[in-house]
C-alpha cells in the first residue's frame, strides 16, 4: 500500500448546505498547517500546530492559499490510530457547492496530497487492519441500502456480527487441524480412531452451521436486493396508472391512447421493509409498429424474469382475447390478478375468472382513486414471505462471499467423507487446510490485488 496522503470530496457535488473534503495519510497535518488559519477574523487568525491540538476536535477558521481566502470552514482533526483508516485524518467542512469544494480540494493537491481512488479510504481501513474484507464490503452495502431492514443487515455486518461467526468456525477448524497433524506426527501417542470419531461429529456440526448461514443469506438477499414485480396486461388497462399510484408520483405517462408505454419503466418501493422493484411493461397485443413490437417483446421477457407478475384486467370491460392469452402465460408463476377500474360499473366476467384463479390471487383495485392498493401490497408481501420467511437479523452475502462460503462447506464435506471412508489422515488435514484458506479469502487474511481492485472500484471516490 502506498504510504502517501490522499484527499477527496466526500459529499455529492451540487448545491448543498455543507460539503466535506477529507484527507488521510502521513502528511495530512503538514498540509493542514499550511492551508488553515484558525479564528473568526482572517487578519487576526493564527496558524495552528496539530501536535498541540487534542484529537477528535473541531476548529473554526479559513482555508487559504497564500494570502487568498478560499472558504470559511470547520476543520475536524482525528489523529491515528483511532480513525476510519487508522491514519491521521482531517475533514474540512466547507460551504456546499461545486466551486468551494473544488477550490479546497485543489489547494490540498497543490500542497502534496493525491486524489483518492474510488473506495481508497475504506481500502486503507481494511489494509491497516481496522476492518476485515467482509466489513469493508458492508460499507458499500450500507450506501446502497434501499430499505430500513437492508440497512440494518449491513450495519450488523459492519459491526462484525458475520465476521465473528466465521472466525469462530475458523478457530474450531484450526483446533481439529492441529489435532490431526499431531496424530500424523505421533501416531502411537493417541487413539486415532477416537479422535477421528470426535472430529467427525464436530465437523458435521460445523457443516450444519454453514448451511444455516447459506439459508439465512437467501432471506437476507430478499431484504437487501428485493424482488422484481412486473405489471403486465393488454393495452390501456391501467398499468401505468397503477405504477404511479404505487410509487405515489406521476412517473409513467397515462393516456387513453393504446400503446403509450413502449419503454420499460422501473421504480423501487418499500413494502414492509422489502425493496420491491416495480416494472411497468408495454401493453401486450398484436402490433405492426416496429418500436411498439420491441416494447411488447421486452414485456414478455420481463414476465419471465420477474419473481411476481401482476396481471391487470379492465373491470369495466368484458374479457378480451389478449386477456385470455395472458391467463395461460402466468400459470405456474407467482402472480396476482388485479381487476382495475372498480370505480366504474363492472362488466368483466368475475365468475369466469374465479373458476380459473383462486380468490387469494384476485384483488379489486382502482388505480385512479387508490382503492385496493394496500390490499395489493399485502398480497405481494405474502407471496414473498411464503417463498422465504423474512425476519430481522438475516445475513446478506454478495456473490464473492457466497461462492467462498459454498467452497468452505464443500471442503468440510470432503473432510467428513474422508473420515467416514477411513482414508489416510493426511487427506482429512488437506481438506481442513483448504477450508481455512476459503475463510481467509473471505475475511481478507488472504487476498490478491485483482480482487481488491474489483471490490473497491464499485465505491464512490471519498469513501
Amino acid at each position: 500500500m502506498k504510504k502517501d496522503t490522499i484527499c477527496a470530496i466526500s459529499t455529492p457535488l451540487g448545491v448543498n448546505g455543507i460539503g466535506i473534503v477529507r484527507l488521510s495519510g502521513p502528511d495530512t497535518y503538514k498540509i493542514i498547517e499550511e492551508i488553515f488559519v484558525a479564528g473568526k477574523n482572517l487578519k487576526q487568525g493564527k496558524r495552528i500546530k496539530i501536535k498541540d491540538i487534542p484529537s477528535h476536535t473541531i476548529h473554526y477558521g479559513y482555508v487559504v492559499e497564500g494570502r487568498r481566502r478560499i472558504d470559511e470552514v470547520l476543520l475536524t482533526i482525528m489523529k491515528s490510530p483511532k480513525t476510519y483508516t487508522k491514519e491521521d485524518i482531517a475533514e474540512i467542512n466547507c460551504h456546499g457547492g461545486i466551486i468551494p469544494l473544488k477550490e479546497v480540494l485543489s489547494v490540498c493537491i497543490k500542497k502534496g496530497a493525491r486524489l483518492a481512488s474510488p473506495g481508497e479510504f475504506t481500502m486503507r481501513a481494511f489494509l491497516n487492519g481496522r476492518i476485515d474484507l467482509t466489513q469493508a464490503e458492508s460499507v458499500l452495502e450500507i450506501i446502497t441500502s434501499q430499505t430500513e431492514k437492508s440497512l440494518e443487515i449491513s450495519l450488523l455486518k459492519l459491526e462484525g456480527s458475520f465476521s465473528e461467526k466465521i472466525n469462530n468456525i475458523k478457530e474450531k477448524i484450526v483446533r481439529y487441524l492441529s489435532q490431526f497433524e499431531y496424530l500424523i506426527d505421533f501416531p502411537e501417542e493417541e487413539d486415532i480412531k477416537a479422535i477421528e470419531r470426535v472430529g467427525e461429529k464436530e465437523i458435521d456440526v460445523l457443516i450444519k452451521e454453514i448451511e444455516k448461514i447459506i439459508s439465512s443469506s437467501k432471506r437476507g438477499k430478499i431484504l437487501f436486493e428485493g424482488v422484481k414485480v412486473a405489471i403486465i396486461g393488454r393495452t390501456n388497462v391501467g398499468k401505468s396508472s397503477l405504477l404511479n399510484k404505487l410509487i405515489e408520483e406521476e412517473r409513467a405517462i397515462v393516456s387513453e391512447i393504446p400503446g403509450t408505454t413502449r419503454d420499460i419503466i422501473q421504480e423501487v418501493i418499500n413494502i414492509k421493509g422489502i425493496p420491491v422493484k416495480i416494472i411497468d411493461t408495454a401493453g401486450i397485443r398484436k402490433t405492426k409498429g416496429k418500436i411498439e413490437k420491441m416494447g411488447v417483446e421486452k414485456a414478455v421477457e420481463w414476465m419471465k424474469k420477474a419473481e411476481i407478475n401482476i396481471l391487470i384486467l379492465d373491470g369495466s370491460q368484458q374479457l378480451k382475447k389478449d386477456d385470455k392469452k395472458l391467463f395461460e402465460k402466468i400459470k405456474g408463476n407467482n402472480y396476482i390478478i388485479a381487476i382495475n377500474k372498480v370505480d366504474l360499473p363492472l362488466k368483466i366476467e368475475i365468475e369466469k375468472i374465479k373458476k380459473i384463479f383462486s380468490d387469494e390471487k384476485i384483488v379489486f383495485i382502482s388505480a385512479k382513486e387508490g382503492k385496493g392498493i394496500d390490499e395489493l401490497k399485502e398480497k405481494i408481501f405474502k407471496i414473498v414471505e411464503k417463498g422465504e420467511k423474512v425476519s430481522e437479523g438475516e445475513i446478506y452475502l454478495n456473490l464473492r462471499q457466497e461462492e467462498l462460503i459454498r467452497k468452505l462447506k464443500k471442503a468440510l464435506i470432503g473432510c467428513l467423507n474422508s473420515i467416514k471412508k477411513n482414508l489416510p489422515l493426511e487427506i482429512s488435514t488437506e481438506y481442513l487446510r483448504q477450508a481455512i484458506r476459503e475463510i481467509d479469502y473471505l475475511t481478507g487474511n488472504r487476498y490478491n490485488d485483482e480482487v481488491l481492485e474489483n471490490i473497491f472500484s464499485n465505491f464512490c471516490i471519498g469513501k
